[in-house]
């Protein structure tokens, strides 16, 4: 939920790529849609909704004028995870920034941190590493890495108009390389 200054529901969305172990636990979103905010126009997204193979929602959002997607996250791995061995995190940036270098447009992801007790994860641990990656695919901030690696990040960026508009949206896409639908 998007709540305004003013303590008012300006935007919602429920997950639509939700993943396998939790179809019994959540219902499968229905809708997307953007609001304009003093921050520019905002979109809202959840966990695997941006995914690399579940990018659509990304784009039909920056369609739809989003030039700020956020994404609330529980970023889960095995209790036995080893970050050294295997770093955390690569899916994430790899969709982030090809989805922010096409659109020009901001992405933030923030997930909490701590073991999961119960439910389809349980015995997993959360363990942070928001992130933002925003116009040109840079990335504006990583937060670190751990179920105990609590902090509270900000991160400054500038929204930029829309790319382009309607269907001229294709057409500034293959632009930048991009050959999908």
């Amino acid at each position: 939920m998007l709540i305004d200054p003013q303590g008012k529901l300006v935007l919602h969305h429920r997950k639509i790529n939700e993943l396998d172990i939790a179809l019994d636990v959540y219902c499968v979103g229905d809708r997307l849609a953007v609001v304009d905010t003093p921050l520019g126009k905002v979109g809202l997204s959840i966990c695997a909704d941006n995914f690399s193979d579940s990018l659509a929602i990304g784009h039909v959002l920056a369609r739809m004028g989003a030039q700020l997607i956020l994404s609330p996250c529980a970023w889960a791995v095995p209790v036995d995870h080893d970050n050294v061995r295997e770093p955390y995190g690569q899916l994430w940036l790899d969709s982030y920034i090809e989805f922010a270098r096409l659109y020009d447009a901001t992405i933030v992801g923030v997930s909490n941190v701590g073991p999961m007790t119960s439910g389809p994860w349980a015995g997993r641990k959360c363990i942070g590493c928001s992130l933002a990656v925003g116009p040109q695919g840079r990335v504006l901030l990583q937060g670190p890495y751990g179920e105990h690696a609590e902090a509270l990040l900000t991160v400054e960026t500038t929204v930029r108009e829309p790319i382009a508009r309607g269907s001229q949206v294709a057409a500034a896409l293959a632009q930048r390389g991009y050959s999908g639908p």
